[in-house]
């Protein structure tokens, strides 16, 4: 049976109602929490399902022990050592338990008292990319044997696995030139005699034809239109205005003075 170390990478801000339940089944609920899970068609399809959350890869015994003794933890906050398996389950060391929860033979809860959430640290120089799958560079996703070596990282500097040395490409053997073998000198070919060419004959120079003078046709005279002589334009004698007769001034009757009206009527 195959034994896989789950990691949450992501969080569950915006998270599909089913990936959500999925992850709190499985009792992911917080970022860097670790999980032991033995593959079974069940858990194979939840890995699936929230896949673009998590990273997950075959254990190794010996990466399970040290997680187990470094970040395992009972009821109540306490640490897991040597003498409480000794006492509370059938292994005499951490290693013991390891193998045999990788093997699939027992449950990583099968020891009285464990909790089943690892809680790690985040990993030394960060995930790869928590947004791409592990295939493409990323961080999500199946990753194989190399959970392990994230593990290992997320378990302290002091436990991180050592760089591994850029392989250096290997230069090709320098081939050894082999001397050629002195070629056996031919004998000379016979000369075939040379045929003098004759000198060509030359050519009788043909007289150049001369050239026929071209007879400039003389341009057609135009012939001349008849000027037309300018008709002559009448002027229009401007028109008398008729004179208006004048008006005869209108007599104006002066009033007769009261005074002459009144002796008038005194004489009466």
């Amino acid at each position: 049976m195959i034994t896989h170390a789950v990691i949450k990478v992501r969080s569950n801000i915006n998270v599909n109602r089913d990936i959500r339940r999925t992850m709190e089944l499985l009792r992911l609920n917080r970022v860097n929490h670790c999980i032991i899970l033995h593959e079974t068609a069940i858990t194979k399809g939840m890995l699936q399902k929230i896949k673009d959350y998590v990273t997950w890869g075959e254990v190794k015994p010996e990466v399970l022990a040290r997680m187990t003794l470094l970040k395992g933890k009972l009821e109540g906050g306490r640490d897991i050592d040597t003498a409480y398996l000794k006492a509370n389950s059938e292994f005499g060391t951490p290693l013991d338990f390891a193998k045999s929860v990788v093997e699939g033979k027992s449950k990583y809860s099968d020891i009285k008292g464990i909790k089943p959430i690892i809680r790690l640290h985040p990993p030394l120089k960060g995930y790869e990319g928590i947004k791409r799958a592990y295939t493409v560079g990323g961080a999500l996703g199946y990753r194989g044997d190399n959970i392990n070596d994230l593990i290992l990282r997320m378990l302290g500097p002091e436990n991180a696995p050592a760089p591994k040395p850029k392989a250096e490409p290997k230069k090709a053997p320098a081939e050894v030139k082999k001397a050629p073998a002195p070629k056996a000198k031919a004998a000379p070919a016979p000369k075939k005699p040379v045929a003098k060419k004759a000198a060509p004959k030359a050519e009788a120079e043909k007289p150049k034809p001369k050239p026929v003078p071209v007879k400039k046709a003389a341009p057609k005279a135009e012939t001349e239109k008849p000027k037309s002589k300018p008709v002559p334009v009448k002027k229009v004698a401007p028109k008398a205005e008729t004179e208006k007769p004048k008006s005869k001034p209108v007599p104006v009757k002066k009033p007769v003075a009261k005074k002459a009206a009144d002796d008038k009527k005194g004489d009466a």
